[in-house]
């Protein structure tokens, strides 16, 4: 019994030398990214920021930034009433630009906007519903489901030119030829698969901690992406999210129709639950470089200007200010893509000066 006993501790001591050796490689020679879970499934919007979560992400030599969100998946740690506490209340959504994947909670777009509103006599309330790797028809669905009980009086909705190819995707609702929607079950392999790797013991901690294990992580989804580009492209569905731009961008014929039909359905739903939509275009790094050489924006959001023009939603674009900036592309972007926080108070203090108008005008004055 002894004789085993040692040979158990022996395999142990093995197994944890030969896992530090490895941590340590790979910490010298390929560094990952590490992070808890970040998702949990809720079943009516399918992979939500998980709730009640407070932690640090740190990917090496980008950004190490604290986080935390509310009940909701919402970013930030503050709860929200249904009835409203504040004189005016704002709801964003958008991607994980909106969320702010790379900055702390008070340094994302939603935070500084609220702070800048915030005056002695007016108090506003700011809600960051952003989700990374979400659409159009996320933020329709989280809309209807969660966001119209809220009653705010402005909702802004930030679209990234990715965002075409998410609505794309189809993962909430089925469309009609006449443009009628019909919300799709969520229930199904993602949430298993996802439910089943957040309760695993040990799971959390170790990707959290550890870049060998986001190194093994991360080369299982490479696999199980090349398997799918050959065998069947349905094995990554609701698990991997990936993107195709083309040298026109990602806009489609299919993916703007599917678009204006989500932003129509939201610009009707938020002016029912009493409010009004703003549409704010997010340029991506390379937008913002060809605008400062040509002064023209992007098939994508020219697109994106269109649709918004048709469904009625007031539009503002954020490609001129970040261009003109006279702050480098390093400055504004990380290498991976999001913004720093310089780009998210840039965005602020703009988006803060435009709402600002909206609420000195006199009743009545259209916007």
């Amino acid at each position: 019994m002894r004789s085993l006993l040692f040979k158990i501790i022996a395999v142990l001591l093995g197994f944890l030398a030969a896992f530090a050796v490895a941590e340590g490689a790979v910490r010298l020679l390929r560094p990952q990214e590490v992070a808890p879970v970040r998702f949990a499934f809720d079943p009516n919007l399918g992979e939500i920021p998980v709730p009640g979560q407070q932690g640090v992400r740190h990917s090496p030599g980008v950004y190490t930034f604290a986080y935390s969100n509310n009940s909701l998946g919402w970013r930030g740690s503050r709860e929200y009433r249904e009835k409203k506490t504040a004189g005016y209340r704002i709801l964003m959504l958008g991607d994980s630009f909106v969320y702010g994947l790379g900055v702390n909670d008070d340094q994302t777009l939603a935070a500084r906007v609220e702070k800048n509103l915030t005056a002695p006599h007016r108090s506003v309330e700011v809600m960051n519903a952003g989700c990374p790797g979400k659409g159009t028809d996320y933020e329709l669905k989280l809309f209807q489901t969660v966001g119209a009980r809220f009653h705010p009086d402005l909702t802004v909705l930030c679209f990234f030119c990715n965002d075409f190819e998410d609505n794309e995707r189809g993962e909430y609702y089925n469309v009609s030829q006449q443009g009628e929607l019909t919300a799709k079950p969520l229930a199904g392999n993602q949430g298993v698969i996802k439910k089943l790797l957040f309760h695993l013991p040990g799971y959390n901690w170790l990707i959290s901690w550890s870049q060998a294990a986001n190194l093994v992580k991360q080369a299982g989804v490479e696999l199980l992406v090349k398997e799918a580009q050959h065998t069947n492209p349905d094995l990554t569905k609701g698990l991997v999210v990936s993107y195709n731009k083309t040298a026109s961008g990602y806009t489609t014929e299919t993916n703007k129709k599917l678009t204006k039909v989500y932003v129509e359905r939201l610009n009707a739903a938020v002016r029912q639950a009493g409010g009004s939509l703003m549409i704010c275009y997010i340029p991506c790094s390379q937008e913002v470089s060809q605008y400062r050489r040509t002064r023209v924006i992007s098939p994508d959001e020219t697109a994106m200007q269109g649709i918004a023009m048709s469904a009625g939603g007031a539009f503002w674009s954020l490609t001129p200010l970040l261009a003109l900036s006279g702050q480098s592309i390093d400055h504004l972007y990380y290498q991976e893509g999001h913004w720093t926080a310089a780009a998210h108070a840039l965005a602020a203090e703009y988006l803060s000066r435009i709402i600002s108008n909206r609420l000195t005008q006199p009743p009545g004055t259209s916007n």
